[in-house]
């Protein structure tokens, strides 16, 4: 993937460290990026606690294979999301990398949840790994927003489709894009209630059509020609089509946005996002935009 030169991954020994922690060097080796592993220590624990994570981290660094100048580690006390974020504001990281921590509503709401919190909070991507992913991806799948009025100058459809094309080739993977789209007032009441069966096959066949054609406008507007995705139009829940397409798919990476909104309200309301973490059968990368300081190099690219 091009795009990120400064890479944090957040490593402790638990399901799914090691997997996250492959990934992120597969990765910053593809970029010949700057990777740092972090480690966040609860110091309630004591400083013999604090000092095993110290040695732990300093083996797991010396093992990675990539230049001395391309590593570094990090140990630090406290509350592990503030921690994260700001050790990624000051390092100017393009990527958080963390295994998949997903715990529940209960623990959104109260803060006790690192991984959702960061997908929250976080200026810069977020890639969430999950415990079962395969070393190599087969499939990508990006969810997108074709039908929208500004589709085609949308930022998010934009950073959605490059990110996920750009691991597609780098994995040397599929790449589907998804976009889920259903009638709406007046049109979903006609069709729901003044339409013949005949007439109802026909119109749903024309609307489909067109939203596909939205797709693929958009996949060309920002990707170019010739297309190299495969186009799923789907009629229905956006979260539940992307999500089933995914099972269905055996899909290995979800791209999609990192928007969630207010912290205490998606506690009581699951938002797209949260539900995608918490529910997709695969890793999950956020693409939210990257920090204002990299934008300029990335388009000079």
């Amino acid at each position: 993937m091009k795009r990120f030169q400064k890479i944090i991954v957040i490593y402790d020994i638990l399901p799914g460290g090691d997997e996250t922690l492959q990934r992120a060097i597969d990765l910053a080796k593809r970029n010949d990026a700057h990777l740092t592993v972090l480690n966040v220590v609860d110091p309630s624990g004591g400083w013999e606690h604090i000092d095993q994570h110290k040695r732990m981290i300093e083996r797991v660094a010396v093992g990675i294979p990539l230049p001395t100048y391309r590593k570094d580690h990090v140990v630090l006390l406290g509350t592990p999301v503030y921690e994260i974020l700001a050790e990624a504001s000051a390092r100017q990281a393009d990527l958080i990398m963390t295994s998949d921590g997903y715990a529940g509503e209960y623990e959104q709401l109260f803060g006790l949840d690192v991984t959702t919190d960061l997908m929250r909070r976080a200026d810069c991507p977020v890639w969430v790994v999950h415990a079962d992913t395969d070393q190599t991806y087969r499939r990508v799948v990006a969810a997108v927003n074709a039908g929208k009025e500004d589709a085609l100058t949308c930022s998010a459809n934009r950073r959605i489709l490059e990110m996920a094309s750009s691991l597609a080739a780098s994995e040397r993977a599929e790449l589907h894009v998804v976009y889920a789209w259903d009638f709406a007032g007046a049109e979903r009441d006609r069709m729901d209630n003044g339409l013949s069966p005949g007439e109802y096959t026909e119109r749903l066949k024309m609307a489909h059509l067109e939203h596909l054609n939205q797709l693929v406008t958009l996949g060309r507007h920002v990707l170019g020609d010739p297309l190299t995705f495969i186009p799923v139009v789907k009629r229905g829940d956006a979260v539940d089509i992307v999500l089933d397409y995914v099972e269905t798919e055996k899909a290995n990476v979800l791209v999609t946005d990192g928007k969630v909104g207010d912290p205490f309200m998606s506690a009581f309301v699951s938002t797209k996002a949260t539900k995608f973490l918490g529910q997709a059968a695969c890793s999950v990368l956020f693409a939210k935009p990257l920090p204002a300081n990299h934008q300029a190099a990335n388009a000079a690219e």
